[in-house]
């Protein structure tokens, strides 16, 4: 029998060792293990720095590369960047991320984009102003947020949109943003069967919230309603129209990503999609297409409010999804032991669970700068969690003293 050990670096004196929050030893029949060596990082949130400093820390890139230039290494060419989700908002620069991992693409590396519950109220919001009309999910344009301000500030100035003629006035541009009164009705009648009571009146509670903040956001910005509606019509341009400069992000954005024994999401799973890896041939490639598909279409409603919303919301909590033990027996049977995600942001590195038998990394150590000033953390994040061939793992984060290790080893059952 494998069991699995998880140890630290023996010479740190005072470091924990990296185990599942369980008071039972950890077993399985297999050791769990990456079909290819997988470097993961999550929740950039617009940190193009702390995101190139983590490059630099996993050694994947080399140490003289800046913004500009990057220069990968022999084992970057090997090996398998997966961007764990949410590369949008929080800041200090969503367009600098977005041209970094444009010149990481280029270079042909084995590059996977899941999608993060941040990536996918920006989409939303933007899908939303061209389909007003549509009671379903006009209220998306303001539920991306205040946080989504400073992003479309950043394309206002940095395409210089100021020096073109603004289409709408500032009241026009407030109607267009902000759902009509009678949203409130057609919106509870189209979620009936998807929303409960408490669910929808917190919906509401929140839209209604939403709309005054992304006003008060544009104030503090010196950035007028008007701007802000011209602003989210040049990012569609960008990352909505085939041809725009950033328009693969959403195209290559996937759900799931399956390597070996290991399931990479943002977030985490429900039961609901855990038992579709029973059901389906190809599980993952199957539910990517569905998600794909219908972001391509323009259906968000269809995912946010649904277990394929859940898992880049989940935290699991009560008003999540439930994932069970019949969700983590089906993962096991198709020979999954193990979840990597982010979503829920740690101050002190990356964190191991134990949820119905299946290991949980969680990987978010809040790398961008602004949360972090927020938090009281006074040093700039970098971090990465590396899966390799052997089984081994290792959490390296500047907020620990010693890289966190998870080590197989085989003894007699």
């Amino acid at each position: 029998m494998t069991t699995h050990t998880l140890q630290n670096d023996a010479n740190i004196e005072n470091f924990q060792n990296w185990i599942p929050e369980s008071t039972q030893d950890f077993e399985l029949e297999h050791l769990i293990k990456p079909n290819k060596k997988a470097y993961f990082f999550c929740d950039l949130h617009a940190d193009a720095n702390a995101f190139l400093r983590s490059l630099k820390l996993s050694q994947l890139i080399h140490a003289q590369s800046d913004l500009q230039n990057i220069t990968l290494t022999e084992n970057a060419k090997k090996s398998q960047i997966i961007i764990g989700g949410d590369c949008f908002d929080k800041g200090p620069s969503n367009l600098k991320l977005f041209q970094l991992l444009a010149k990481l693409r280029e270079t042909g590396i084995d590059l996977v984009l899941l999608a993060g519950n941040h990536d996918i109220r920006v989409l939303a919001g933007m899908i939303a102003l061209e389909h007003t009309d549509d009671m379903r999910q006009v209220h998306f344009i303001v539920r991306m947020g205040r946080k989504t301000v400073a992003f479309f500030k950043e394309v206002f100035d940095y395409y210089q949109l100021n020096l073109h003629p603004c289409p709408v006035t500032n009241a026009q541009a407030i109607e267009k943003l902000t759902p009509p009164q009678q949203w409130f009705d057609s919106f509870a009648e189209f979620s009936k069967n998807t929303l409960n009571e408490k669910q929808l009146a917190k919906e509401f509670k929140q839209i209604r919230k939403k709309q005054r903040d992304i006003f008060d956001a544009c104030f503090e910005l010196d950035m007028e309603p008007k701007h802000l509606y011209q602003a989210i019509k040049f990012a569609q341009q960008l990352f909505i129209e085939p041809a725009g400069e950033f328009a693969w992000f959403f195209q290559e954005l996937k759900l799931l990503h399956r390597s070996g024994n290991y399931l990479f999401c943002h977030a985490g799973l429900d039961d609901e999609i855990a038992e579709l890896f029973s059901e389906l041939r190809d599980p993952c490639d199957e539910l990517n297409n569905v998600f794909q598909q219908t972001l391509m279409a323009g259906k968000i409603f269809e995912i946010y409010y649904s277990s394929y919303g859940n898992v880049v919301r989940t935290k699991y909590r009560d008003k999540n999804f439930a994932f069970t033990r019949k969700g983590a027996k089906a993962l096991k049977e198709q020979g999954i032991y193990a979840i990597v995600n982010g979503h829920r942001s740690h101050t002190d590195g990356q964190k191991l669970y134990l949820r119905e038998g299946i290991l949980n990394f969680e990987c978010d150590t809040e790398l961008n700068q602004n949360c972090r000033a927020k938090r009281g953390l006074n040093t700039f994040g970098e971090s990465v969690t590396i899966f390799s061939l052997d089984g081994s793992v290792n959490a390296l984060c500047n907020d620990l003293p010693a890289p966190k290790q998870f080590r197989p080893s085989v003894q007699s059952a």
